[in-house]
């Protein structure tokens, strides 16, 4: 057990480990990535297709490294995730010093290996965290990490605007590679200093299978069919922001800093959302927020469509979209961890935690894939008109995840209803996952 005073010197290693990591993570989140892979010549439908490999990868990954990491040591398999994440930012930046089809493949081969590092943090995070901070301060210590690495973000997203303002050259790129690569060296270290209080489960769990510490998982009351939910709405949901991206680079016009900027406003959002989702899950319950939500992603996809019809400029008005769309869903994400808090058992807590990741990142594939794939094809209109404006295929899209976001409002009976109180988890992003 932790004294106080280790208790509070462990608390802020945590926060500085997770503000070094989040500058790795945000990249595909603020824009940056997006205008990257333009910069080195590769197409719409190929990016989406690039930002849907690392959750893809995921699926397949996080419930055996789940299984691993509670029976041989949580820390052990997330500092060797470490090295590879930054083994993935050196190819991620090398790429920009090659040819085309050279630099495609170093950027698949960075995503595949950031991909398994970070799933090897990943299955074991909160299962590492979870007997460090009491139940009783929990919500408040994730509040404060989440509000602060967010914070961090967010100014480091400022710092890519201003750069990529001032200079669009492959350097700029690779120089703000260079610092998120010196970030996640200097993780390595801040990580290696979390302790690990309980390092495996007892002897009998030990010699468990992984289908039968999986089948133990499932059967937990309320889980399936939360999961159920959980997997539904992200689906339909977790597309937008790439469709969003990749309309202001293709159908707005707009430059990298201008991509990154409203990149920003998306993690604004996000905080706010943050902050906002702690208080309705509190004061309203889960289920009445699911219901807000639903209708909150519903309203702010059609805004976008009736883009013509504002009064003010487009940039605002994209920028609203993109922080009104983040904060809805961080406010999603506030209660789906509280409704994950509450199901989580006594054992296989990594795995416990993986599996609902593992349908997560499942979704957030699956979703980006349809993107990718429906702009490749071609199997939409590139252009269509309605009620005397053009739109595009990226429109057409949004409409359908529109719809079918209002659609599922029926399926919010599968949440369990037993979070009793805000919990929030010490995952980033703006998007229902842990």
């Amino acid at each position: 057990m932790l004294t106080e005073k280790q208790r509070k010197r462990v608390f802020n290693i945590i926060i500085v480990n997770q503000c070094l990591g989040m500058l790795s993570g945000i990249l595909f989140q603020n824009g940056f990535y997006l205008n990257y892979f333009s910069k080195l010549g590769i197409s719409s439908a190929s990016i989406a297709l690039l930002f849907a490999l690392p959750p893809l990868v995921s699926v397949f990954l996080l419930l055996p490294f789940a299984f691993v990491a509670d029976r041989m040591g949580k820390k052990r398999l997330a500092l060797s995730g470490q090295v590879l994440l930054v083994l993935s930012l050196v190819l991620m930046l090398s790429a920009g010093w090659g040819n085309s089809e050279f630099s495609i493949t170093l950027v698949v081969v960075a995503l595949l290996i950031s991909s398994i590092g970070g799933s090897l943090q990943g299955a074991s995070w909160f299962a590492l965290l979870n007997p460090i901070v009491p139940k009783e301060i929990r919500g408040r210590f994730f509040g404060r990490l989440r509000v602060t690495f967010m914070s961090v973000t967010i100014l480091f997203t400022l710092l890519v605007t201003y750069v990529l303002k001032m200079n669009k050259s492959m350097s700029a790129f690779q120089w703000l590679l260079a610092l998120v690569l010196l970030a996640a060296i200097l993780r390595y270290f801040t990580y290696a200093r979390i302790p690990e209080l309980e390092n495996k489960n007892g002897e009998e769990d030990h010699r468990a299978s992984l289908k039968k510490a999986f089948s133990a998982v499932i059967a937990v009351p309320g889980y399936l069919h939360f999961s159920s939910y959980v997997f539904l709405i992200t689906l339909f949901t977790a597309g937008v922001p790439i469709v969003f991206g990749l309309m202001q680079k293709d159908v707005f016009g707009f430059g990298p800093a201008q991509i990154t900027q409203m990149g920003n406003l998306f993690l604004i959002g996000t905080l706010i959302g943050c902050g906002l989702g702690g208080r309705t899950v509190d004061r309203y319950g889960t289920r009445v927020v699911f219901v807000a939500t639903h209708i909150g992603y519903f309203l702010v996809i059609l805004s976008l469509l009736i883009r013509s019809w504002v009064p003010w400029s487009l940039p605002i008005h994209v920028g609203s979209c993109s922080l009104a769309f983040s904060l809805v869903g961080a406010t999603a994400g506030v209660a789906i961890t509280s409704e994950v808090m509450a199901l989580i058992p006594a054992t296989n807590k990594s795995l416990f935690t993986a599996v609902f990741m593992m349908l997560i990142s499942l979704a957030v594939a699956l979703s980006n894939i349809v993107v990718s794939r429906s702009i490749s094809l071609e199997i939409l209109a590139p252009e269509w008109t309605m009620l005397g404006q053009t739109y595009t295929a990226y429109d057409a899209l949004l409409l359908a995840f529109a719809a079918m976001t209002l659609l599922l409002l029926v399926t919010v009976g599968l949440v369990p209803k037993i979070a009793k109180k805000t919990q929030l988890m010490p995952g980033g992003g703006s998007y229902p996952r842990i």
